[in-house]
């Protein structure tokens, strides 16, 4: 197979290959490389490439292979890496001007598990300006194009993590999801998207979070692929006490298991409210391939949703305490949405973030209830399909809403609710709108259960229409 094919494949189809010496990781990264810089002009994913440090890597790595020296499923794999993630040694822009000559000393500790899993990191990926959106249209780096349609955003704000992984340069790319950002490019590209439950990755390292809800996850082009990532990520990190002392599960072990006797739970109110009609097509007939699965199909209330709103007090004084020390010495170098959205933190008081805090536990509450009673949940990951670049507003049903800027919060309303309650939830490609844009469906499941949520996607990913479907740039 020409190396420039091998490309398409997934990690789980590459894996055996590498361990038997049939691909070599230094062609294969010389080849995405390739990919990469030839994709750049159009994409525009990367803020740095890392060709040399890439190479030398892959020269290792093929080394220890013919010693005999395996160490595992992602040895020799091309990846990407958000660039809000630390690196030593590599500068770590947040996509920002502000943090431009940012060097870190240390990385992040998902960079250092993936290098040991045998990554290999190709360089650093774009992403709205501090992660703070759902577009990757960055005033400083310039936005990230949809491989889907070049004239759409990839979603954000891992867009460039997104926009590589469905166009076939990185196997996989960590990205981070505040309100949807590794779910959200997952749904408009196309690919697999995993947001785990808070507390089983370490964020020890992401740069310029907020102090709750925050997430680091993968974005990959198969089920199979997104349970491998996980596999080497997840664990208590005793340096990072949002970590959780719990046991992680062989992810692989159940995910080919039948899906018969498992309850999904289908909610009556808030998800399915304000969505574009080519996407609740979609998802809808993902429903019914899962009761064809012989999953039981049962609707759910969520009637504390009403007030999901109100969570959006704590993220703004999360921001503003966040950006400033910053916004003191460099607020000329802020893009004027991050200003926007920062400076509103300002106003918040104790009593409203206390509410905040409040509603957050009703709604975990109310989640947890519903969640004895039904096995996961079904959900559009996305409203919508992916808006174009330049859309200012989108009109969905008669009413109009904002893409970016100030009021925009309506492309990521069905996933940041996720973060708010800590769930594990994963976006799977489940078909196309009529333009030809990808369109996903998310399941969202109980603490620590990714391995069910793994099972139930790959169950329903053989049977999607969207299985193996690449876009053609």
């Amino acid at each position: 197979m020409p190396n420039d094919a091998l490309l398409d494949l997934t990690i789980s189809e590459l894996a055996p290959r590498i361990e038997s010496r049939e691909v070599s990781p230094v062609e294969l990264t010389e080849a995405a490389l390739a990919r990469a810089e030839g994709l750049q002009p159009k994409l525009n994913s990367w803020i740095t490439l890392l060709p040399e440090r890439a190479l030398d890597q892959a020269r290792r790595l093929e080394s220890e292979i013919a010693e005999g020296n395996y160490r595992g499923p992602l040895h020799g794999i091309p990846i990407g890496i958000k660039d809000n993630i630390a690196t030593a040694g590599i500068r770590t822009t947040v996509g920002s001007l502000v943090l431009s000559d940012n060097v870190p000393d240390e990385d992040a500790r998902v960079v250092t598990l993936c290098e040991e899993a045998g990554a290999i990191m190709l360089g650093k990926e774009n992403l709205e300006e501090f992660a703070a959106g759902a577009t990757s249209n960055n005033p400083h780096y310039g936005a990230v194009h949809n491989p889907w349609g070049l004239d759409h955003i990839p979603g954000g704000s891992s867009g460039g993590g997104g926009a590589n992984v469905a166009a076939g340069v990185t196997f996989a790319s960590l990205g981070t999801d505040l309100g949807g950002s590794v779910r959200l490019p997952a749904t408009f590209c196309g690919v697999v998207g995993l947001k785990q439950t808070f507390g089983r990755v370490s964020q020890r390292g992401l740069l310029v979070t907020s102090f709750n809800g925050d997430h680091i996850g993968p974005m990959t082009r198969s089920v199979r692929d997104s349970a491998l990532v996980l596999q080497a990520l997840a664990g208590y990190d005793p340096l990072d006490p949002s970590t959780v002392p719990v046991p992680v599960p062989d992810y692989l072990a159940g995910l080919d298991g039948d899906l018969s006797g498992l309850t999904a739970g289908v909610p009556s109110n808030y998800f399915f409210d304000e969505v574009d009609g080519e996407v609740e097509t979609a998802v809808r007939n993902a429903i019914a391939a899962l009761q064809e699965l012989g999953v039981e199909v049962r609707e759910v209330s969520l009637p504390s949703m009403e007030y999901v709103g109100a969570l959006r007090a704590a993220s703004l004084a999360d921001g503003i305490v966040t950006h400033e020390p910053m916004l003191r010495s460099d607020r000329d170098k802020y893009g004027p949405n991050v200003i926007y959205r920062t400076l509103a933190g300002q106003f918040v008081l104790g009593s409203d973030y206390s509410r905040a805090m409040k509603v957050q536990r009703l709604i975990k509450e109310e989640y947890a209830r519903v969640l004895q009673g039904v096995d996961f949940l079904v959900t559009p990951t996305a409203p919508v399909p992916a808006p174009r670049i330049d859309a200012g507003d989108i009109d969905v049903n008669g009413e109009t809403h904002r893409v970016r800027g100030p009021g925009s919060g309506f492309i990521s309303r069905n996933t940041s609710p996720m973060n708010g309650n800590g769930l594990p939830a994963i976006s799977v490609p489940c078909g196309f709108s009529g333009g030809g844009l990808p369109i996903g469906v998310q399941f969202v499941g109980r603490p620590f259960e990714e391995g069910l949520l793994f099972r139930v996607a790959a169950g329903y990913e053989d049977v999607s229409p969207a299985k193996g479907v690449r876009p053609s740039v």
